[in-house]
């Protein structure tokens, strides 16, 4: 079986690997080592369902009726879909008529609260998940705004229901069976629907889910792609930090074959990104080389590029520095770069070269990088913008317009076997830190992730001095209540230019929480089937 063939997966990051395609999946890796049963393993935790609309229902369970939960479980359990069926539905979409077959699939995931409330009390072996939830980690996480009522709170959501079909109308439908399935154990607290926007872009407009991992001897890679062990994603097996670490308290059996999800939902300010766009292209130089010259909307293109790392059509600046090549959309080209490219190409701060950084040896070793990798699975949410909605903005105040409250963005998903080497090392180590990549040992402040980043809450003293040159300084400072701080680092003169223009932020997070996707067959021992008649 030939990959090329496939043309309808073409432009999907992540592709099942020709022998399970054919029905003879690899059992065991070149060490001798069991490879996820994907029978057993949810299927949008790697693969991903295939949708062009996604419902995310978000449930606690009644006091009282925990054993009524269970049966209707149990009655559940046989709408999840298994890896191994998503890789058949990718087959059959490829066979059979494209992205247009009205496809179901179907997952359940649960909070530390929810585990909890079913009795199941075991660490995770995850900080951040047995800690309790996202939401008491929001200002670790840079989350400043007001958070949706699901998940302003220690815990409220037990759990959600994943629910992705062709059709909108099939996809509320089957959560509306859902729904009645757990009528009498559980509350839906909130659903949130989502759907693929025209040409696979997220609502600022470029392109989405590019930048992907293949798992070895699971999914196929194209050049470029990052290749890793299969336990950076799914639990129990090598690459799954705690299974690798033999000092590490090991974590429960049920664990095996399952993952963590995190979800937030992410509002993206798309008009206040324009208006920053139009407001400071022109630092873009005209002739930024000797043999390059721009018109003005190349200028401006490059400008938006530069802040994402790709054209808004998926062409990466490692590749295409100045003017773009949509010859480099094949996907053995698109991401057939590892940024040992020419400095200058793409900038240190851009959002997938923070988020997906790639080759920063000696300083930072290949495995860390690995150990950070995460599958991305999100899907855009809301209206496209109105004439009447850009209408109304103009007439907003510029304070108004950055703070806008906007209905729309991305309903973000994500799935690793470490929340801490994965998402929250991703957030708080890449994204929201001024100082990464890490390129010397001396730290060059950079500044954050201009997609994801966020403002963070900044103390300190303003004043004149004389500094004879640039290097390394110390500043020592003592508080009003007496206590001292010693701040070091390397003074940079600020030049002011066209290139000096203030950071700003375009997404703002209204919560989310951290979930642990079991395995199909820890749902069944939960069921009322397994439980004593």
């Amino acid at each position: 079986m030939s990959l090329p063939k496939y043309k309808f997966l073409k432009r999907r990051a992540i592709v099942p690997h020709p022998t399970l395609l054919a029905g003879k999946p690899i059992k065991k890796d070149e060490d001798g080592n069991d490879l996820p049963n994907l029978d057993n393993v949810q299927g949008d935790i790697y693969f991903m369902f295939p949708k062009r609309w996604e419902c995310f229902m978000f449930f606690n369970i009644i006091d009282g009726k925990l054993s009524q939960f269970r049966k209707d479980l149990d009655t559940y359990t046989p709408n999840i879909t298994s890896s191994t069926q998503t890789a058949k539905d990718l087959d059959n979409i490829n066979t059979n008529g494209g992205s247009n077959l009205d496809i179901v699939s179907s997952e359940i995931a649960f909070s530390k609260k929810g585990l909890t409330t079913m009795g199941v009390t075991d660490f995770l072996g995850d900080p951040h998940f047995d800690q309790g939830s996202l939401y008491n980690e929001k200002d670790k996480l840079g989350d400043k705004a007001q958070y949706d009522d699901v998940f302003n709170g220690n815990g409220k959501s037990h759990g959600v229901i994943l629910i992705t079909a062709g059709a909108q109308a099939t996809c509320s439908t089957k959560t509306s069976d859902f729904q009645t399935i757990f009528k009498s154990s559980i509350n839906v607290i909130t659903t949130y629907e989502g759907r693929v926007r025209s040409g696979d872009g997220e609502h600022f407009g470029w392109r989405d889910g590019i930048s992907q991992p293949a798992l070895k001897d699971i999914g196929t890679s194209k050049p470029g792609q990052r290749v890793v062990k299969p336990g950076v994603v799914i639990m129990g097996y090598p690459g799954d930090s705690v299974y690798d670490d033999a000092d590490a308290v090991a974590r429960p059996d049920f664990t095996k074959d399952g993952s963590f999800m995190v979800f937030r939902k992410l509002e993206q300010n798309v008009l206040f990104l324009e208006d920053y766009v139009n407001k400071n292209w022109r630092s873009i130089p005209a002739k930024p080389a000797s043999d390059v010259s721009l018109t003005d909307q190349q200028r401006k293109k490059l400008f938006a590029a530069r802040m994402v790392g790709r054209f808004k059509t998926g062409v990466p600046l490692a590749l295409a520095p100045y003017i773009e090549d949509t010859t480099l959309l094949d996907p053995d080209t698109i991401n057939n770069f590892d940024y040992t490219e020419p400095d200058g190409r793409c900038p240190f701060a851009a959002h997938v070269r923070t988020t997906a950084p790639r080759n920063l040896l000696p300083i930072v070793s290949k495995e860390y990088l690995d150990s950070s990798v995460l599958v991305r699975a999100g899907i855009p949410y809301g209206d496209e913008i109105s004439q009447k909605e850009r209408d109304d903005w103009k007439n907003l105040s510029e304070d108004r317009k950055e703070n806008a409250i906007c209905p729309r963005g991305l309903l973000f998903a994500c799935y690793q076997s470490s929340i801490d080497n994965g998402f929250y090392r991703q957030t708080t180590g890449f994204a929201n830190n001024d100082f990464f990549p890490i390129t010397g040992l001396v730290p060059q402040k950079i500044g954050q992730d201009p997609i994801i980043g966020g403002p963070k809450t900044v103390s300190g003293t303003t004043g004149t001095t004389d500094l004879s040159s640039e290097g390394e300084v110390t500043l020592r400072l003592v508080t009003s209540q007496g206590d001292k701080y010693e701040v070091a680092g390397v003074a940079k003169k600020v030049v002011d230019s066209a290139t000096s223009y203030e950071q700003k932020f375009f997404v703002t997070s209204r919560g989310g929480e951290y979930y642990f996707v079991p395995s199909i067959s820890t749902v069944k021992s939960w069921g009322a089937a397994a439980q004593p008649k």
